[in-house]
Order: structure tokens, then sequence, then C-alpha cells
């Protein structure tokens, strides 16, 4: 799995590539997904994720994680072999650490909790729905604890 990742937001502490690529991995295998595959991954304030939440889902406020998929409304087909590229992954650094004080999460936990989310819409899931959402947080907590141990659940939707 190939990962490109840049942080745009100042203080983003021990967030580094080597803890990126861990939970891109820990969540491509729990998925089987081919290693075969690209993301990237940026990490920004809250006044640029804010500005591209407005100009692309129309809601104009901060948010935790936005994904975009290079196969939007398609259905995804991974690769057996050659690379394939799935999207961006957008996560908003002052939202990750209010969340992490709010739900009692070390900045990393929710981090990992946020990339994974992320992800996972990459790769077609979606938390529109009650139902659609316990199954996203069902896999986030599977990958939560392969990566940080027992007891690490995702916190309730917002």
């Amino acid at each position: 799995m190939v990962s490109n990742f840049h942080s745009l937001a100042p203080q983003t502490g021990k967030i580094d590539a080597k803890l990126v690529l861990k939970i891109l991995e820990t969540t491509r295998r729990d998925l089987k997904i081919s290693n075969q595959t690209e993301v990237t991954v940026l990490v920004v304030g809250a006044a640029f994720i804010k500005n591209l939440n407005r100009r692309y889902r129309g809601i104009n406020k901060v948010t935790d994680v936005l994904s975009f998929s290079q196969e939007e409304g398609l259905k995804l087909k991974l690769p057996k072999q050659a690379n394939k590229y799935l999207g961006d992954i957008v996560l908003c650094w002052p939202q990750i650490k209010k969340q992490a004080k709010l739900f009692g999460h070390s900045l990393n936990e929710e981090f990992a909790l946020l990339l994974i989310h992320g992800f996972l819409h990459l790769l077609g899931y979606e938390d529109n729905t009650d139902r659609q959402y316990q199954k996203m947080a069902k896999i986030q907590d599977r990958i939560l604890i392969k990566i940080y141990g027992k007891n690490k659940k995702a916190a309730k939707k917002l």
C-alpha cells in the first residue's frame, strides 16, 4: 500500500507518516484489500476543511474528515496487480484535538479512528443511516482493537 501523507496544520504532534501507514495497513489487511492501492492523507486546519465542506458538500461548517473517492458513485473494483489510486482523505487537526478530549481518546486514537472512517468512505461505505453507521462503527472498532488493543471503541456519531 502506498500512502502520501501531508500536514498543512501546525502542531500535529506525534502524527507522522509511519503512524498513517500503520493505520492504513491494518485497515487494508483487515478488509483483505490488495496491497496495490494508494491513498493521499492530508491534515489541515479548520478554515481549510470548512471551505472544502462548503464547496463540495454544501455544508458551511467545520467537519472532522472528508473523503474524496476516485470512484465516486461507481462500484469499487480493487486491483489484482496494478496500483489503484483510491482517493484523498482530509482530516481536520483542530477537530481531532476537540473530539479526542470530548470522547476521552488520545490524539493518536482519534486520528486513527477518523483515518479509518475516511478510508472506509473511499471504499464505498456510507454512514447516512443508523444501520450504515453501525456497520462502519463495527469495522472501525475491530481495526482500532488491532492497533491499540482491547477496549478501544469508536465514539458515538456527533
